[in-house]
């Protein structure tokens, strides 16, 4: 697959039923699109919705999965900390104005797959943490994981920089980035174009923890929503 435009940055994937493919831009805002034999991909969504707007990182539209109905398709944006829905009509799936579903979700939403029942999980990079959303008004059902230090040997205890994840039976197995934006953002300032960064504070939370990594991990921990409180009966 090949894109257009200025310093696009191609980051999470997804396919349909008939083996299209679809991949964010997580600097342009654009969700491309292209057939299953690849070539020129075409912008299938373009919005405001999906860019980058604060910094660090300059990482906006980032994972992305439809429902199981094929009826909407969601995208984390990572820098705005919002979960974007674009509604999806017809066998061809013809993509609707986005808008979105919710806000403030975690710190730093990455990686997205959506279960059986139609929950979001959402690997969160900053909060080193998967939530799990309720589809319907995005409440939040479940948080797991956790980050628990550096080891003797230099590898994360839990998630560190927790980006993408998939299921495996009863697991979740999630990479961990471990990144250091600061630094990262420095080095590549120039060649992206970013030379406006270089006397701003991009340090992050994870950042000093990043910079101890020496081995990197993937993690796993069980797919799991704790059991909710039932409501009080009504009196």
């Amino acid at each position: 697959m090949t894109v257009s435009g200025k310093n696009p940055g191609l980051d999470g994937l997804t396919f349909d039923p008939a083996g299209n493919v679809y991949v964010t831009d997580a600097h342009q805002g654009i969700i491309w699109k292209v057939g299953p034999d690849g070539g020129e991909a075409s912008a299938w969504v373009t919005s405001a919705l999906l860019k980058p707007t604060r910094i660090p990182p300059t990482i906006g539209a980032n994972g992305l999965a439809f429902n199981n109905k094929m009826t909407a398709l969601f995208v984390a944006n990572t820098s705005n900390d919002t979960i974007v829905r674009i509604p999806v009509t017809g066998s061809t799936l013809e993509p609707g104005t986005p808008e979105v579903f919710v806000n403030r979700i975690g710190g730093g939403p990455d990686g997205v797959k959506i279960d059986e029942h139609d929950n979001l999980w959402i690997a969160c990079n900053q909060s080193n943490e998967i939530i799990v959303l309720e589809p319907t008004q995005g409440r939040v059902i479940a948080k797991l994981g956790d980050f628990g230090g550096i080891d003797r040997k230099g590898a994360p205890i839990g998630f560190l920089w927790s980006n993408s994840l998939v299921f495996h039976g009863g697991d979740i197995l999630v990479t961990n980035l471990s990144l250091d934006v600061e630094t990262s953002l420095a080095q590549l300032s120039d060649e992206l174009g970013l030379a406006h960064l270089k006397d701003k504070n991009l340090r992050t939370i994870d950042g000093p923890w990043a910079q101890r990594v020496k081995l990197h991990t993937i993690s796993k921990i069980k797919k799991r929503i704790p059991e909710l409180a039932k409501p009080e009966p009504d009196r």
